[in-house]
């Protein structure tokens, strides 16, 4: 027996029911020949059942002529263009959904991160940061980190006293933690008048929870737990915020903080559209652009922009449905804080003056008797003596008096050399910063400065702020006082790339650059100032945002002669001792040595070796040397030249400097070219001389 689709072939049944010959043939044709011929079941093969189907088919046909064998070429047609029609159809549903976009919306929480009730998310400037500002009594709070790194840095907390302090131009604002109220010194000393101010909220809070937002994936986070009132922010700086609050109340939303201005990539919706998550129409919506919405273009892509909206997403449009990008100006209303700044008329001339004692300062007018052009002296007076901040002086008033007769200003120097006293400690001291300030100041009232250089030069990266703070409350004392500020320091190094040489340039009068010891004691051998050293400096002075009418660049009226000795092991001593010009010159003579003009210096080399085989070279400080770094004033429209120091140059250095500062830029330039024609000329005629000399010999 064979059951073939429920049909029994050995007994002519289906199902439970017997049928007779002709109705059991019915059913297999109804069953079978719906299918293919060739899927026929090998059961109803073996049967032997084909002939008699179709024998008894042919007899249906006959006795029934309106019924016709099954055209079974036609219906293969028929099934194939189902079949195909049916993968047409799959094929475009897969299309219809490989290309329809995406209406699925992220929501906030994925998009920001989880948040407790009371923080916001922060949208700093074009991209969001880990750190969450914080929600209290209808205000917003913005991390201390943010503020004191990136928005204002003249927000400065003061662990010492437990305060946050502000500096102004011409006041500090100290400011309790969780307070309504700060108190006001117009000036910095303690002995300077106070006041105390009010506000209607918070200033400075510190959640109960002492909660640190911002950490993981190794960030320290708002370490001081600290934030500041963005409100209270406002008002002293150029900071602008959009915060979109949350509806549902889950979070307080998140805030779009403003701080940059000026030309900005901006482009507006032609019609409306999605903003989404990624650049692609299955990337979940973040926000909706409706016709002629704002945007700033983050970056252009292939079909995509990636943009910042208004309400403070961050996300990508499709370039299509926006308008060509175009560059705009982006400005604000808000004041920013000025800090008017004392200009000398004229280029700066200025040379230090070592002065080691008090009776040193006797010997002024023999030290400047053949000196012409200055117009500051800074003698080597100050020093910081102790961690409180107190100072040693060895100032003159007749040494004030001898350089005033001659139209010369003075800016005392004050240092942090002493090795009694930790400079590091002194900044951190709210106290011992206030003492040094008001001793200076006191000292200059009293010998009559016209100004205060500050030449601190021991300070670690950890002392960067507190660095800052210290000539910020200092600028404070010295603008009331009418006292130019002028600071020291080294040209840019990567061990020292963190000192804010911007904010220094904005509080201070001027910054000289100490562009010299670019070799140095215990160095290899080489030049202590070449040219290229001094243009690096200055370029990257200007880069870091100093104005170059505030920049004067320091140069060296000394050099070294560098021994070079080799040892039987092969390896070599190398020592160095400091000449002056005079020096240098006397030495070359006495050898009887000619220095050569050295290109990469843009310096004059003495190279020589002695009778015990030891090396000798001077790279020359002279009158083309220091030409040459006097043109960079003109050249790059700085505020003048200082050199180190008084006593160590030829006089007629003094006439060289003075021409070269006070050319025009073009003047510089022409200057140079022709200065350098003359020197390759001057080397040609000494080497066809020496050539001479040999073909004589």
């Amino acid at each position: 027996m064979f059951a073939v689709d429920g049909l029994c072939i050995g007994c002519y049944t289906y199902g439970c029911k017997t049928l007779d010959s002709a109705s059991f043939l019915s059913v297999i044709r109804s069953r079978v020949f719906l299918r293919r011929r060739t899927e026929l079941s090998p059961d109803i093969r073996k049967a032997g059942l084909i002939g008699e189907i179709m024998q008894e088919n042919g007899k249906d046909n006959r006795k029934n002529n309106d019924r016709r064998r099954p055209d079974l070429k036609g219906r293969g047609v028929r099934i194939l263009s189902v079949v195909l029609t049916a993968v047409l159809l799959v094929g475009a549903a897969a299309l219809i959904v490989r290309y329809t976009p995406t209406n699925r919306r992220m929501t906030d929480a994925d998009y920001f991160g989880q948040m407790e009730e009371d923080e916001a998310a922060i949208i700093l400037g074009s991209g969001q940061v880990p750190e969450r500002a914080i929600a209290l009594d209808g205000a917003l709070y913005i991390p201390y980190d943010l503020v004191s790194t990136t928005l204002n840095p003249r927000f400065y907390w003061d662990a010492d006293i437990g305060k946050m302090l502000f500096t102004t131009a011409d006041q500090e604002f100290e400011i309790p933690v969780n307070a309504r109220s700060f108190s006001v010194i117009d000036g910095i000393r303690t002995s300077d008048p106070v006041s105390e101010e009010s506000y209607d909220r918070l200033i400075v809070y510190r959640p109960d929870d002492g909660r640190i937002t911002g950490t993981g994936d190794g960030a320290e986070g708002n370490t001081t737990g600290l934030y500041v009132s963005i409100d209270f922010l406002q008002k002293y700086t150029q900071v602008e915020y959009s915060w979109e609050k949350d509806t549902d109340g889950k979070t307080a939303g998140h805030v779009l903080v403003s701080y940059q201005w000026g030309e900005v990539l901006t482009a507006r919706s032609r019609k409306e559209a999605a903003v989404r998550y990624q650049g692609g129409i299955k990337s979940p919506i973040l926000t909706d652009l409706l016709k002629g919405d704002s945007v700033t273009v983050l970056e252009e892509l292939d079909g995509w922009l990636k943009v910042l909206t208004e309400d403070g997403y961050i996300g990508y449009v499709k370039a299509s449905r926006m308008s060509k990008p175009e560059q705009t100006t982006v400005s604000t209303a808000l004041e920013a804080q000025t800090y008017p700044s004392i200009k000398m008329d004229g280029k700066v001339n200025l040379v230090w003056h070592q002065v080691s004692t008090k009776d040193g300062n006797d010997n002024l007018k023999n030290a400047i008797s053949g000196m012409t052009g200055v117009n500051v002296l800074s003698p080597t007076w100050f020093s910081l003596k102790d961690n409180d901040g107190n100072i040693t002086s060895i100032a003159s008033a007749k040494y004030v008096k001898e350089a005033h007769k001659r139209d010369i200003q003075v800016w005392g120097l004050v240092s942090d050399f002493s090795s009694d006293m930790d400079t590091s400690k002194v900044l951190a001291s709210t106290a011992a910063r206030r003492t040094c300030i008001g001793q200076l100041a006191d000292a200059a009232a009293k010998y009559d400065l016209d100004g205060i250089n500050l030449d601190f030069e021991y300070m670690e990266e950890a002392d960067a702020a507190a660095y800052v703070q210290f000539v910020r409350e200092l600028s404070i004392e010295c603008r009331l006082a009418g006292l130019v500020l002028s600071v020291d320091m080294k040209p840019p190094y990567d061990f020292n790339y963190w000192m804010d040489r911007k904010e220094v340039g904005t509080v201070a009068d001027y910054v000289i650059n100490m562009g010299y010891d670019e070799h140095y004691s215990g160095s290899e051998a080489g030049s202590v100032a070449s040219l290229p050293y001094e243009e690096n400096a200055i370029a990257e002075y200007l880069a870091q945002g100093v104005p170059g009418e505030k920049l004067i660049s320091g140069v060296p009226f000394y050099t070294r002669i560098w021994y070079t000795s080799e040892n039987s092991d092969g390896t070599s001593n190398i020592s160095s001792e400091v000449l002056s010009m005079l020096s240098a010159e006397q030495t070359l003579e006495s050898w009887n040595v000619t220095p050569l003009w050295d290109t990469e210096t843009s310096q004059h080399l003495a190279d020589w070796t002695t009778d015990d085989g030891v090396r000798c070279r001077i790279w020359l400080e002279d009158e083309d040397s220091i030409a040459a770094k006097a043109r960079l004033i003109p050249r790059y429209g700085l505020g003048g030249i200082a050199a180190w120091s008084l006593g160590f140059e030829d006089n007629g250095i003094w006439d060289v400097i003075s021409k070269n500062i006070s050319l025009s830029a073009q003047e510089a330039e022409e200057a140079e070219a022709e200065a350098g024609a003359e020197i390759e000329t001057e080397a040609g005629t000494k080497a066809e001389t020496e050539t001479e000399a040999d073909d004589a010999v």
